[in-house]
């Protein structure tokens, strides 16, 4: 008769055996309940080889959704590339956002059809007044960007005309067509003294699904065009500023109220535009920049780049502004009832992982012919009195950290 010690040893050697021809690993990932009791404490190697394959797994998860390859992209080369050592021992660099309402065009009145739902123009185009757009030009003067994104220009020859006569050939204008039925686009302005490369790459073509917009099929109402800027000798990326201009609070479809699902969509895709820069190009600033006609900070539709870690550049200065500050006010709204309206629609977010970029951020405001800041507008009238319904915004970065030239984080 065996003896009780010899008993648990055959025990034991028929388990180890089991196991053997289960094909049973002591890495995670095993279900069915036979392997549990087969399974042993890890080893450290194997401890380690778990970990990783968790991450893996996780990342492969969370990366990003595939997107299109750029519907077109234009080339800007530096006026004077040697100046590219001498740049790079500045300290900060100033980018901007600014929607100037028309730049030099009123592109008329829109309006939807209610047969079709479609906006049909209902009042033509006219040029704008030489008063606004010399308006524009004097803010744009005065902040003196060294990159500005602008939103709703009416095109390449508009912005070049303007590029040159208002603003009297100090900076070089980038633009290309976007969604948007009205004809406007989003346009970037470089100054001369820059002496990157850069590329802008449009991705209006991303699609777009759903039953409540049936006839829409590309998610972005204008664009998010991806200007890259890169060393002008061996074209290294150094970061990337992408350009926003959110599709309005205007309601096209009742079943979509204040068109939030559609922002909704255009945030998501932001987002896997986002990830697939960031796995191109590892370890480089990414910011974006623009009109997104809601509050990124608080509003609904723009959660996915909350979930992101999205930062506003005015959350990372010195003396951060609150939510809601009068300072951070970009636009505001006179409806024919009700009280007035005062938002931040327009931001300049930093991507992390890098995002101690920020040495100082404001809004412009506009001036008095005296030089005076005038206040904010209290009535219709008073907004109309300005160059455009929405203030500018500027945000100084580090240079240093956006070259590589520090340690970023």
């Amino acid at each position: 008769m065996p003896t009780f010690k010899n008993l648990i040893l055959g025990l034991f050697l028929l388990l180890q055996l089991h196991c053997s021809h289960t094909g049973v690993t002591t890495l995670r990932g095993i279900s069915n309940d036979a392997s549990k009791d087969c399974q042993t404490p890890l080893s450290g190697l194997a401890k380690k080889q778990e970990l990783k394959n968790s991450r893996a797994a996780a990342d492969k998860k969370t990366s990003s959704r595939e997107i299109l390859p750029p519907a077109e992209t234009k080339l800007l080369e530096p006026l004077a590339p040697q100046n590219f050592e001498s740049f790079s021992q500045e300290r900060k660099l100033k980018v901007a956002t600014y929607n100037v309402l028309n730049l030099k065009e009123m592109v008329g009145r829109f309006e939807p059809n209610p047969a079709t739902g479609k906006r049909i123009k209902t009042k033509p185009e006219k040029a704008k007044a030489q008063e606004a757009i010399d308006g524009v030009a004097a803010a744009i003067k005065e902040i003196s960007p060294d990159i500005l994104f602008l939103q709703e220009v009416e095109g390449l020859e508009s912005l070049g005309a303007f590029a040159t006569r208002e603003l009297e050939n100090q900076w070089r204008p980038l633009i290309m067509k976007g969604n948007d039925g009205r004809g406007i686009h989003i346009g970037v302005l470089v100054k001369n003294s820059v002496p990157l490369s850069f590329e802008y790459r449009s991705h209006r073509d991303e699609p777009f699904s759903s039953d409540k917009h049936p006839d829409l099929q590309k998610v972005f109402s204008r664009d998010f065009p991806v200007l890259i800027a890169k060393s002008p000798s061996d074209q290294t990326p150094l970061f990337i500023l992408a350009g926003v201009h959110g599709k309005s609070k205007r309601t096209d479809n009742h079943s979509d109220p204040e068109s939030r699902e559609i922002r909704t969509a255009q945030a998501e895709r932001m987002v896997d535009i986002i990830q697939f820069y960031q796995e191109k190009y590892p370890n480089i600033p990414i910011l974006l920049l623009g009109d997104f006609n809601a509050e990124p900070s608080r509003e609904p539709e723009y959660q996915a780049l909350r979930d992101f870690n999205l930062k506003d550049a005015f959350d990372l200065i010195p003396n951060p502004l609150p939510t809601g500050s009068p300072e951070r006010i970009t636009h505001t709204f006179h409806p024919q009832e009700g009280s007035r309206k005062a938002s931040q629609l327009d931001s300049i977010l930093i991507v992390p992982p890098i995002q101690n970029i920020v040495l100082d951020a404001k809004v412009y405001r506009y001036k008095n012919p005296d030089g005076s800041i005038k206040p904010l507008p209290q009535t219709y009238e008073e907004r109309e009195q300005n160059p455009s319904d929405h203030f500018p915004i500027w945000a100084d970065l580090d240079l240093q950290k956006l070259l590589g030239r520090t340690h970023r984080n």
